[in-house]
């Protein structure tokens, strides 16, 4: 009698391709799980990447932005300014002194004693 306990030619036979089958299903199985591995050290890559395009692009706005909001501030201490004066020159009132400024800035006119010096 043999020694396979009462099995058959073809119970071995299935026995050594089943036990050559488990390390070609690990195999497989290993495979398959590093592919899903690298898929998603793929993704993540492309996921870094895209967050740091975005976060570049981002900040370069923002920089334009500031830029631009401090030249918008340069510009409105200007108006301001240029409102004050003329503020002050409506709540001025209307004497011999403010009608002398304006015959000399508006007319050009000036005093027959004054002496006048012109800038090129």
């Amino acid at each position: 009698m043999s020694a396979n306990k009462g099995n058959t030619p073809m119970d071995e036979n299935q026995a050594l391709t089943q036990n050559v089958a488990e390390p070609q299903a690990k195999e497989n199985e290993q495979e398959a799980k590093l592919g899903l591995s690298m898929l998603a050290k793929v993704a993540l890559g492309v996921m870094v990447l895209v967050s740091l395009i975005i976060s570049i692009s981002c900040l370069m706005q923002f920089n334009r932005l500031e830029v631009e909001r401090k030249e918008l501030e340069a510009e409105l201490a200007e108006y301001n300014e240029a409102i004050r004066e003329l503020q002050e020159i409506i709540n001025s009132p209307m004497d011999d002194e403010y009608i002398i400024q304006q015959a000399k800035d508006k007319l050009g006119y000036y005093f027959p004693d004054e002496n006048i010096y012109y800038q090129d």
